[in-house]
Parts: structure tokens; C-alpha cells; sequence
């Protein structure tokens, strides 16, 4: 069928506009409609359907009836995409590709995050030096290696005390000798003494010789002890067990015997523990004893269980922040002495919370929002926001459990837009 006489004001100024070619086509084929007059023609297509009859010994030229079905051609044509262009004013919403996800239950924790280098505990990473300045002759451990409690890790030529040794040896037996004989003199003078031949002020003198002599054996023994205990002390022993961090002298090199040249850095690694600056006004959500998770980037698939054990009494009032220590089981050594680590420590916790990822919300002058969908139509949606953690948000109010929201392609939208369908 043909299309029906125009019923309203847009279709009516539609066939004003098309009046004019209608009668021309109406003209060059023959053809009006049977109810109507030129100016208001029902269906100029039926006039294909209608030629004029060729007179018989009349040539009729073809070209009126190609012009009319041009005519109709474009009528319909203009019909068709005023149409396309009615619908899509009243439209007048925007369609996008987006990910489309829902409101999900789940417990979410507000959690405080500091950041430090892991360190050996208190007097478990110690620097070890030699106690007597000499030559090194030896350094038997390298970074890495495995050191007990006792350990020899270096030994310092000792040719000089072993002479100092000798020295004292003979000092000492020198010393016994004068010891005996000045003994030997009081005896004598006491027996002197005893029958009238000798006098007082003799066995007196005897005594103090006596004394003298023992005082210089006494000398003579520490000496030699002394000059014992640094050979003892050449052979440079770790106090700690655990494992070489670092070494810093080679065979050959000589070191004074201080603690400004160490040889080398030994810490226990079995447990850690990481310093880190906690703001002071958050002093008050945090406890010694609470339980934190450490990550690390050399790790990134693992997580360490810790716990706070010590709050520093003070603040720092150049960055307003408190070093808080926090203890870290080690026992397959991983974590490293400066190595780089995160730290979350658990404040609260809200079980059954409703979260969405945090690719879903919009934050700008209007407040937090989500783009709630309904069919295909995404809608704007005013939220309250709660805790944050791990990528996404707990929503307080503004949507429901299972709606369907956009998690993609969120900023710079209007109040609504069109969802397209997935290809």
C-alpha cells in the first residue's frame, strides 16, 4: 500500500514541501488521485501504477515516466530520514561502551599504610672489628656466608706479640728468681737475728726485698697475661650468629684495632623489623601488640605477618611524626637489612559492607556518584562513601545489593547515558 494522507502538522508541512514535485509527477504521468485534487495528493506512487494510455500513431516519449519515479524515489527518501532525525532529537542521550558490574557484600578494613627499610633487631647486626692493630692474615667468611655465635671470621699477624710473649716470659722468670733469692736473704737475716749477730734494721730490709721481688713477679705476670690475651684477640670472632651482610677489609690490609675500621658486618635475619614514621594525629588508632601485614616489591606475591612492639615517646616536630617498630618473623630470610617495605596496619573492620571497585565511582563538585543500570539506560547515581581498601569502596547509602552499575568509563559522562550492547 501507499502511504496514507498526511494526519498532523509535521506531516502536513512534510507534503507542503513535496506538493509541488507531486503535481509534476501527477502532470508528466496522467495521474491524480481519484478523491483529491492537485493539492493535496493521497499517494503520488500510485501513479506507476497508472500510465497514460499511448495513443495509437503517437510517438510518446519515456522520459516523464523515469522523472515520476525519480520524484517518488526522493520523496521517500526525504520521508525516511526525517524520521531518523525525530528520533534521534527526542533521544538526546549519549550511548558508550562500558563495563557493567553489581553491588557486592563483602568485609572491607580501614587500614594505615607507612612505609620503611627493614633493619636486624637491637645488638643482632653488629660490625665486627679486630682488637689489636696489626696486619690481616686472613678473612675466612665472604657476604652471604653462614656465621655462628664464636666464629673465627679473620685473623691479624701476631709475629710482634709472640716476641712481646717471649719478652714477658722472661721478664716473669727473672722476676720468680729475684722473688726466691730475696726469700732466701730474709730466712737468713731472721735466723741472724734470732742469735744477736744481725740487727733489726737487717731483717727489715730483708722484708721489704722480699716485697719488692714478689710486686715484680706480680708485674711480670701481667705483662705476660696481657701480651696472652692479644694473641687470643688476633683471631677476630663474631659475637652473633647469622650471616654476613657485607665485608669490608681483604687479606694484607691493615687495620688499628678500632671500631672506625670494621672488618666485617654480621647480622641475624631470623627476625626484623621495620622503622617507620607514623603521623602523630593518628597516634591514637594505633596500639603496641596490633597485627600488621608487610609487603615488599622484591616479593610482590607474598605478604609478612608483624606487629607493632614499641611507639617512640616522642614526635619529631620537623615532620610532626613518631617512629613506630614493627617486629617481622623471618625464618626463611627473605626480607633483607635496608630493604624497601610497605606496612598496612588494620584500624577497623566492616563486615558485610556494601563495596564496588573504585573504577566505578566518580568524585567531583557534586559528591561521590555511581552510574546505577537500569535496561540500557545508566543513570547517575548520588552515593555516600566509607572505608577504602585494596581497590575498591564501601557505599553507605544510594544503592542496593546486586544493582548493576558501570565500573568503566565513568568520568565526564552527564546525568544518563545510553549502555551500548556487547558485539
Amino acid at each position: 500500500m501507499g502511504r496514507p494522507c498526511p494526519s498532523g502538522p509535521s506531516e502536513l508541512n512534510q507534503y507542503r514541501l513535496a506538493g509541488g514535485a507531486s503535481r509534476l509527477a501527477a502532470l508528466l504521468i496522467g495521474h491524480v488521485c481519484p478523491t483529491r485534487s492537485l493539492l493535496a495528493p493521497c499517494d503520488p506512487s500510485a501513479a506507476l501504477l497508472h500510465p497514460i494510455p499511448i495513443q495509437r500513431g503517437r510517438i510518446t516519449s519515456p522520459l516523464p515516466y523515469v522523472l515520476a519515479a525519480l520524484i517518488v524515489v526522493m520523496l521517500g527518501t526525504g520521508c525516511a530520514t526525517r524520521e531518523g532525525a525525530d528520533q534521534s532529537e527526542e533521544a538526546g542521550i549519549p550511548t558508550i561502551a562500558a563495563d557493567v558490574g553489581v553491588v557486592t557484600r563483602a568485609t572491607i578494613t580501614d587500614v594505615l599504610v607507612v612505609r620503611g627499610t627493614i633493619a636486624a633487631l637491637p645488638n643482632e647486626d653488629v660490625k665486627v672489628s679486630a682488637l689489636i692493630a696489626g696486619r690481616v692474615n686472613a678473612v675466612t667468611v665472604a657476604e652471604g656466608d653462614a656465621v655462628r655465635e664464636g666464629q673465627v671470621v679473620a685473623r691479624i699477624d701476631t709475629r710482634t706479640i709472640q716476641d712481646q710473649q717471649r719478652q714477658a716470659t722472661a721478664t716473669k722468670q727473672q722476676a720468680t728468681a729475684q722473688l726466691e733469692n730475696a726469700r732466701l736473704n730474709l730466712q737468713r737475716d731472721e735466723q741472724l737475728f734470732t742469735r744477736g749477730i744481725a740487727a733489726g734494721k737487717e731483717v727489715e730490709d730483708a722484708r721489704m726485698a722480699v716485697a719488692q721481688a714478689q710486686g715484680a713477679l706480680d708485674q711480670a705476670d701481667a705483662t705476660l697475661n696481657t701480651v696472652g690475651l692479644q694473641i687470643e684477640r688476633a683471631e677476630v670472632r663474631s659475637p652473633v650468629s647469622g650471616h654476613v651482610v657485607k665485608r669490608m677489609v681483604s687479606v694484607g690490609e691493615q687495620v688499628d684495632g678500632t671500631a672506625a675500621q670494621p672488618i666485617v658486618e654480621i647480622a641475624n635475619l631470623e627476625r626484623v623489623e621495620l622503622g617507620a614514621n607514623v603521623p602523630a594525629d593518628q597516634l591514637a588508632e594505633i596500639a603496641t601488640g596490633a597485627q600488621v601485614t608487610v609487603r615488599t616489591d622484591a616479593y610482590a606475591d607474598r605478604t609478612f605477618d608483624g606487629r607493632i612492639i614499641a611507639i617512640a615517646p616522642a614526635v619529631d616536630p620537623a615532620t610532626n611524626t613518631t617512629l613506630v617498630r614493627i617486629r617481622i618473623e623471618n625464618p626463611e630470610r627473605l626480607l633483607k637489612v635496608g630493604m624497601f617495605a610497605e606496612a598496612r596496619i588494620r584500624l577497623t573492620e566492616h563486615t558485610d559492607a556494601l563495596v564496588v571497585p573504585a573504577s566505578a565511582l566518580v568524585r567531583d563538585d557534586n559528591g561521590a556518584a555511581v552510574y546505577v543500570v537500569n535496561g540500557d539506560t545508566a543513570t547517575r547515581t548520588a552515593v555516600k562513601t566509607g572505608l577504602e581498601e585494596n581497590g575498591h569502596v564501601e557505599l553507605l547509602d544510594g544503592v542496593q545489593e546486586r544493582q548493576s552499575i558501570l565500573t568503566s568509563g565513568v568520568h565526564g559522562l552527564g546525568d544518563a547515558v545510553k549502555v551500548a550492547k556487547p558485539q
